[in-house]
């Protein structure tokens, strides 16, 4: 079952602020700073959204011309996922590495 982006949005707050008050850190500034988190990671969502529904490469016609173009998503996105690493090691949050489930200590 795939969880909405609302509820998704909602756990990444919430998770970020959990561990806010468990470094101590729940102070005003701190909790503006989540915020600014939470745009970035509305804006990551926006460009990963265009990115698979228009691909790296769009169309775009001037007038006659008609050419193709790279994705400015495809630009932006590394950028915006930079500043949020940057908030998340200004606010000290740690992130927990997940294992694929295909992943393991397999001698081949």
């Amino acid at each position: 079952m795939r969880v909405s982006r609302e509820t998704r949005r909602m756990n990444v707050r919430a998770d970020l602020r959990k561990q806010l008050r468990e470094n101590g850190m729940d102070t005003h500034l701190w909790l503006d700073l989540i915020e600014d988190y939470m745009k970035f990671w509305d804006l990551k969502e926006e460009l990963q959204k265009s990115i698979r529904t228009k691909g790296a490469m769009v169309t775009v016609e001037n007038g006659k011309q008609r050419f193709y173009k790279r994705n400015d998503a495809v630009v932006e996105l590394p950028k915006v996922s930079k500043r949020m690493t940057d908030i998340l090691d200004k606010l000290k949050i740690q992130v927990a590495e997940i294992k694929d489930e295909g992943e393991g200590d397999d001698d081949v």
